[in-house]
C-alpha cells in the first residue's frame, strides 16, 4: 500500500492532474496509517471498522459509502507495503503540525475503538509520530483526547 501512496504522490510531483489527485490522495493516507493501526492486532474488529468509516465521514465529509471504499481499498491494498518511512516522507512533506496531530488522534481513536490499545497499535503510532517528527506533548495529547472521547478537531 505504501507503495500505491508514493506513485500517488509522484503523480502530483509530474503535475498529473494536481487539482483531481491531493485531496484523494491525503484521504488515502489516513485511510491508510488507520488500516494499520486497526491490523496491527491481526484482527480487524467491528468496532475499529466502524470507527475507521466515522472518522473518515468526520473528517474529509465523505459520505457512507465512500468512506466504506476508502476503508475496502486501504484493506486490500494494505499488503503492498514495503516501509513506513516513504510513506511518513510524504506526510512530513505535505502535512501541516495540525494535520499530523490529527492523524496521530485518529490513530489513536481507532486502537481506542475495540476498548483495549494492543502493545502493537501503541508501538506503531509511536513510531509513525516519531517519524512525521510530531512534538511528544502533542502525541500525549492526541492519545488524552483520543482516549477521553474528545471530538476529531
Amino acid at each position: 500500500m505504501l507503495q500505491q501512496i508514493r506513485k500517488l504522490f509522484e503523480q502530483i510531483g509530474r503535475g498529473d492532474s494536481v487539482e483531481v489527485r491531493p485531496e484523494k490522495d491525503v484521504r488515502m493516507i489516513s485511510a491508510a496509517l488507520m488500516v494499520e493501526i486497526a491490523t496491527a492486532d491481526q484482527k480487524v474488529d467491528a468496532r475499529e471498522r466502524k470507527a475507521l468509516v466515522r472518522l473518515l465521514m468526520e473528517h474529509y465529509r465523505l459520505d457512507s459509502e465512500a468512506a466504506e471504499k476508502l476503508v475496502e481499498r486501504a484493506l486490500v491494498e494494505r499488503n503492498e507495503a514495503t516501509s513506513l518511512y516513504e510513506f511518513t516522507q510524504t506526510v512530513n512533506d505535505n502535512f501541516s503540525e495540525r494535520d499530523k496531530y490529527l492523524l496521530v488522534k485518529q490513530m489513536w481513536q481507532v486502537a481506542f475503538a475495540d476498548g483495549e490499545v494492543d502493545a502493537f497499535e501503541e508501538h506503531l503510532i509511536r513510531r509513525v509520530a516519531e517519524l512525521i517528527y510530531l512534538p511528544h506533548g502533542l502525541f500525549t495529547r492526541a492519545r488524552a483526547e483520543a482516549r477521553d472521547g474528545d471530538g476529531i478537531g
